[in-house]
């Protein structure tokens, strides 16, 4: 990945050094396996794969001009470093993806890590938010078009809804990447397959069923599950921009107005360039998914196509992912809401909003069947709509209307109130019970 989409934690995770550091660790595992299990009587110093010095440009250098190979070019790197009587037996009876699949592995599990640490990072911001405005009144919005009202807590504490599914979901893959194998080159146990299930063991893995390879589709579902948290980022980062409409204004991404330019040509601009970055890169996100999944089949027990691809969408995918998170995150702090011009654009339709409540209470008031009573509160509401009139006044006026509700009753139907009043029963169902009541947003 480019540094301009890198962050540091994740970028040292997928770094050559850290993965050919986890190349050592495996096969210094399944040494200890061997001395365990009593099948070599050689002593291992401790801490070996910490103490065995990586230089990926000196592996690098040896793969093009010697071997060609890179696990070749990494044991002709790490065998002069290790004391004279544990060379022999440095890779002894394993195939490359032995120890490549593996360490695989532990690069992903600190992977979902993180990622996990992403998202729990992000559902505290959103749920300080929601706190504060969960009883901001703004409208609804189904196709673009004003449905009804909401608040704008209530948004944010969907959102958090979503991110508690994808921590279950990293929680759950966690599990799945945790494997590891030691079968040879076929998968038909070169070493006994004692030897798989101390080393993996001693390296926290659980062993699994492979060819040569491990089977890919654990990391089409990793890549897979990455692409669908980054989706939910994308529909974020597609309503702030939205919302940021300057028609719109209920809320907008913070501008740093010493050292930021909104455009080179136009002074007065103010882009929501940050959330439209995200947006941008959850499609890149989903293209690696496309790959991930087209890379599940190989030939027989193993072949290349999936190989060069791996090496580019798997860190990338990890690294990218995390800088969405860190750079939406950091913009969800710094949000700046506009809770008038969310009440105003409430309002812009005279009361339009409220439509469903008359016509349910007509039919119930008249005996009309529901679609008769639709059809005389669609009439009127369409003709407000058009004529931008008020819909309370008009419905007031209509000879239909009043022979069955009073004006009285007529007013009831545009209790914003009545149209709030399950927000304390969506954040129970969302935070649990533990949550303060009477919050008011600002």
């Amino acid at each position: 990945m480019i540094p301009r989409y890198t962050k540091k934690e994740m970028s040292q995770i997928w770094s050559n050094e850290a993965k050919f550091h986890n190349w050592a660790r495996v096969e210094v595992a399944v040494l200890q396996a061997k001395v365990n299990l009593g099948l070599l009587d050689i002593t291992i110093p401790d801490k070996l794969a910490e103490k065995i010095k990586i230089d990926p440009t000196e592996i690098d250098r040896i793969e093009k001009e010697i071997t060609r190979h890179d696990m070749a070019a990494f044991l002709l790197h790490t065998s002069p470093q290790l004391p004279e009587e544990l060379r022999p037996f440095w890779h002894a009876g394993m195939t490359s993806y032995d120890i490549e699949d593996t360490a695989l592995s532990l690069q992903l599990i600190a992977s979902v890590k993180q990622i996990i640490a992403r998202i729990k990072k992000v559902k505290e911001v959103l749920r300080i938010k929601a706190l504060k405005y969960k009883y901001t009144p703004q409208i609804g919005r189904t196709h673009g078009v004003h449905a009804e009202p909401i608040t704008f807590g209530v948004k944010l504490a969907k959102w958090y809804d979503e991110f508690s599914r994808h921590e279950k979901r990293m929680a759950k893959l966690l599990e799945q990447v945790s494997v590891g194998k030691i079968s040879g080159a076929v998968g038909m146990y070169t070493l006994d397959p004692k030897i798989e299930e101390e080393a993996c063991k001693l390296l926290g893995l659980k062993p699994v069923m492979a060819t040569q390879i491990v089977a890919r589709d654990i990391i089409a579902e990793y890549i897979s599950t990455l692409a669908i948290i980054g989706g939910t980022l994308e529909k974020i980062a597609v309503t702030i921009r939205t919302l940021q409409r300057t028609e719109i204004l209920e809320m907008q991404e913070y501008f740093d107005m010493k050292k930021q330019k909104g455009s080179s040509a136009m002074p007065h601009k103010r882009n929501p360039w940050g959330h439209e970055n995200v947006s941008g890169m959850a499609n890149v996100m989903r293209g690696y998914a496309g790959m991930a999944l087209a890379t599940i089949s190989s030939w027989d027990e193993r072949d290349l196509s999936n190989s060069g691809q791996e090496r580019i969408y798997i860190p990338d995918s990890s690294i990218l992912l995390d800088y969405m998170f860190a750079r939406l995150t950091g913009e969800m702090e710094k949000w700046i809401i506009y809770p008038k011009k969310m009440k105003d654009n409430l309002n812009l339709t005279k009361g339009l909003v409220f439509s469903q409540n008359v016509q349910t209470l007509l039919a119930e008031k008249s005996s009309l069947p529901r679609e008769v009573a639709y059809k005389i509160v669609q009439d009127i509401a369409q003709a407000c709509w058009e004529n931008k009139k008020d819909f309370f006044k008009a419905l007031n006026k209509n000879k239909k209307v009043r022979k069955y509700l009073s004006e009285k009753e007529l007013k009831k139907c545009f209790d914003l109130d009545a149209k709030l009043k399950y927000v304390d029963y969506i954040f129970k169902k969302v935070f649990g019970t533990n949550i303060p009541s009477g919050v008011e947003g600002s």
